[in-house]
């Protein structure tokens, strides 16, 4: 049986350049999200170790292709 871990959530506040600000709304809608999601989203994507390993590399030098 798996075993579930306690997850706990935490707020973050962060004050960003207007224009910076408009580039994340423009990358969200998009995606059609709230740009709090895309944003969470992305940091989740790239930030996270499990999400970087180098088995989901397509190329030798560790980059993906048409990105």
């Amino acid at each position: 049986m798996k075993k579930i871990r306690n997850q706990q959530n935490v707020k973050l506040n962060l004050t960003l350049d207007r224009d910076f600000y408009q580039v994340l709304q423009k990358k969200a809608k998009q995606d059609y999200v709230k740009t709090a999601t895309w944003a969470k989203q992305y940091l989740m994507k790239n930030l996270l170790e499990k999400n970087n390993s180098d088995f989901k590399c397509l190329t030798k030098n560790g980059t993906t292709m048409g990105l």
